[in-house]
């Protein structure tokens, strides 16, 4: 696989799931605002099993992360639904993207 073709991967089931992504230089996180209450990161991990520094391969897995953001304070049982619902939808996300299995190959 590419990393093309992950990135429209990454794209595509985030948008599934009612997500915006953006690009980083290691990887790809959900858009954030202040309504947001879950941050999704994807990263590119290195395999050093399959990685191959003699021949100048390298192999790099995909990743997600989460974390709960903006839950301070007093909140109406609304906005604890509403947070619920959002980071369900985050995990879901994130657990599909790592049962996937995407990795892809770089050389150097």
């Amino acid at each position: 696989m590419t990393k093309k073709e992950i990135a429209e991967i990454i794209k595509s089931k985030a948008a599934e799931y009612g997500f915006e992504i953006q690009r980083y230089p290691m990887g790809w996180a959900t858009c954030q605002s202040n309504k947001s209450y879950v941050r999704i990161d994807i990263n590119e991990m290195e395999n050093e099993d399959n990685s191959d520094w003699d021949a100048h391969r390298i192999w790099l897995d995909i990743k997600a992360e989460g974390s709960a953001c903006k839950m301070g304070g007093r909140n109406t049982p609304e906005e604890l639904l509403k947070a619920a619902e959002e980071i369900t939808k985050g995990a879901k996300f994130a657990a599909k993207i790592n049962s996937m299995g995407l990795s892809y190959e770089r050389t150097f």
